[in-house]
């Protein structure tokens, strides 16, 4: 199995996500990694050092943060995402992996690989922690923003074979993201949304959910439209943020509170873990043909690890084929 790692994408490229290839190979990886970037700065950040299952392809261009994705990757054919994407596209690679522009690595996606037959938009299939200790899935977390109800059915669907076979999730429970559990609830799309899920036999269908519910594990798959799931996510980083800053400072901070910290010592390891979102923040795009993996811009090294350990596991499960599949039963 080759990975394809986009090693220009991210806040912190290429060192980190040099790192992170580095770390997902050091913890025992079976995947050897395609490193795609400009090959004198890679080469750098890997050292002199021999690294076994690691090889570099050059590309001297980035699509930057500002730029719009498509018209970036139409004009020019030597970007990081773009090569990397291709790589797949030609059998060179079983996956891509990218911290950098999301908009830019959907585009390469969508024009290199093409989308799945009978599925009509593709969604960003998001992990979110919970209170039961087992990750939740949210889709969409920011591919389609206009999202109609027939696509949100096929998330669903594409979701729960992502959670069967990548998280081992037995007949995974789907929630719909509403403002009540009321079937009637929301706007056009959650009630139109809501009468398709309910009818479909091929999904295990909770019902309606609301906002305080995926963390606290409710369902194994939240479904909504892309906007409503970036908004989601991106809230909830935020007040796992605070609430973290608030432990290190307001609770532990000054010459009492490091006294306390060493008598809290284990639980604060145990909720640092349970806060820590470097292994939730990589988001397969499903609905592509191909394995392409969305994770943070800021992403450490870790975090690029985890990436990389999404995309093995949904090609050694062969998730496309069963999408593929999942889609032809579903359109008939």
């Amino acid at each position: 199995m080759h990975i394809a790692v986009d090693a220009m994408g991210g806040d912190h490229a290429p060192d980190e996500i040099v790192r992170g290839a580095l770390l997902y190979r050091a913890e025992g990886g079976v995947a050897e990694i395609v490193l795609v970037g400009r090959d004198d700065t890679v080469r750098a950040a890997l050292g002199t050092s021999p690294r076994p299952g690691i090889t570099v392809v050059d590309a001297r261009d980035v699509v930057e943060m500002h730029e719009h994705p498509s018209s970036a990757l139409r004009r020019r054919n030597d970007t990081s995402i773009g090569i990397a994407t291709a790589l797949v596209k030609r059998g060179d690679a079983d996956a891509v992996v990218s911290a950098g522009n999301t908009g830019a690595t959907m585009a390469a996606a969508l024009l290199t690989l093409g989308r799945i037959r009978g599925i009509d938009r593709p969604a960003l299939c998001g992990m979110l922690p919970t209170t039961k200790g087992k990750p939740a899935c949210l889709i969409d977390a920011g591919a389609t923003m206009d999202a109609e109800p027939n696509n949100l059915l096929q998330y669903a669907r594409m979701a729960s074979r992502f959670m069967e076979r990548v998280h081992g999730v037995d007949r995974p429970t789907v929630g719909l993201m509403n403002v009540g559990e009321e079937s009637e609830k929301g706007g056009r799309l959650q009630q139109e949304a809501h009468a398709l899920l309910a009818g479909s036999t091929d999904i295990n269908f909770f019902g309606n959910i609301e906002g305080r519910d995926p963390l606290r594990g409710t369902t194994d798959i939240v479904v909504c439209d892309g906007f409503t799931g970036n908004v989601l996510a991106k809230g909830m980083e935020g007040v796992v943020d605070v609430f973290r800053e608030g432990i290190r400072n307001d609770i532990f901070g000054g010459l009492l509170g490091k006294v306390a910290y060493g008598f809290a010592l284990r639980g604060v390891r145990k909720l640092r873990h349970r806060l820590d979102y470097d292994e939730y923040a990589s988001a397969p795009l499903l609905g592509v043909n191909g394995v392409s993996v969305v994770t943070h811009g800021r992403a450490g090294a870790n975090m690029v690890r985890h990436a990389i350990g999404v995309a093995e596991r949904s090609v050694s499960q062969g998730l496309i084929a069963v999408l593929g599949e999942q889609s032809r039963i579903g359109a008939a």
